[in-house]
């Protein structure tokens, strides 16, 4: 019998074009990939797929059995939502992803809530960025996924996801403590463009963004440093070895040697969603698990108002 997950991994091959670009978007190694692909093979007894230097083709067969896979597993997902609306939440399994930020953030407080209101809902959490949140809550893997899109980086949002917009999280500039902007309420871009810049690695679309904030601004960035860790952001930025766009969830707390100062005349931010799949991928958990976050992200903002 046809195993359904690898069934799965031969679809996103298909959508991707490369075993790496699926290897990606399934959180999978590139030999996991491979692996999944030659066991599918020997299940078959045909050769799925042709293999190039930088990507794959699909043979006929592998073209036949991913039409295949698409109808065995859209209808997969149906009958999981229909078992999940006969049974309400008195049972069943909500698997959901977020980016590490809002794991810090949003998603503790929501997640207490969510057991609280819905104790025989079993909560499955892992960790994912936007682009393989996307591709896991499209193969079914997943429920729900947090994502995010930054200004000037577009999601590119596939046939079959609905996003839930749920926050802007905006985004300041990170300054030394003793920069000359520091004074200042707010600081330009353009101030900061003689400036040594830095940001994350090119994996994150906060690159892009950086790099496409400060060419609407009329410059291009000198990059020095790339991370993805916001500590070593605020580490650099307070030796003064650069200056940095972050936003305001990625810093909880700040380094002593940094001042964070609004971008103006236009405000940057990135946008923050839920991602799930539209129709029956919308299940009586995924609906509950949006309320609580709509909740959490209202007391939050009432929070940060009053203080």
């Amino acid at each position: 019998m046809l195993d359904v997950r690898r069934m799965r991994v031969l679809r996103e091959v298909a959508n991707r074009g490369s075993i790496a670009a699926a290897a990606q978007a399934l959180s999978f190694t590139p030999s996991a990939v491979s692996q999944q692909l030659a066991t599918l093979e020997r299940e078959t007894g045909v050769a799925l797929v042709e293999r190039g230097p930088r990507s794959v083709r699909l043979t006929e067969a592998g073209h036949a059995l991913v039409e295949h896979a698409d109808e065995i597993l859209a209808r997969l997902q149906t009958a999981e939502a229909d078992l999940q609306a006969l049974a309400g939440l008195s049972r069943g399994t909500l698997r959901v992803a977020s980016f590490p930020t809002a794991y810090a953030t949003i998603l503790p407080a929501a997640i207490i809530e969510f057991r609280r209101r819905h104790p025989d809902v079993e909560l499955h959490l892992t960790e994912a960025d936007s682009r393989a949140g996307l591709a896991r809550v499209k193969a079914g893997e997943l429920e729900l996924a947090l994502v995010y899109e930054y200004d000037y980086v577009p999601l590119e949002l596939e046939d079959g996801l609905e996003l839930v917009h749920l926050m802007d999280d905006p985004i300041n500039a990170v300054l030394p403590r003793g920069h000359a902007a520091a004074g200042r309420a707010t600081v330009r871009l353009r101030d900061l463009a003689e400036e040594a810049w830095v940001t994350s690695t090119p994996r994150s679309s906060c690159h892009m963004f950086v790099r496409r904030a400060c060419n609407a601004e009329g410059f291009d960035p000198d990059v020095t440093m790339e991370s993805d860790d916001h500590g070593v952001w605020q580490g650099l930025v307070a030796a003064g070895i650069g200056v940095a766009l972050a936003s305001e969830m990625s810093l909880p707390a700040l380094d002593p040697g940094v001042t964070v100062r609004r971008v103006a005349p236009k405000r940057l931010k990135r946008k923050i969603f839920a991602v799930h799949r539209t129709g029956a991928g919308k299940t009586p958990a995924v609906e509950a698990m949006l309320d609580v976050l709509a909740a959490e992200i209202a007391a939050r903002t009432e929070l940060a108002q009053s203080a």
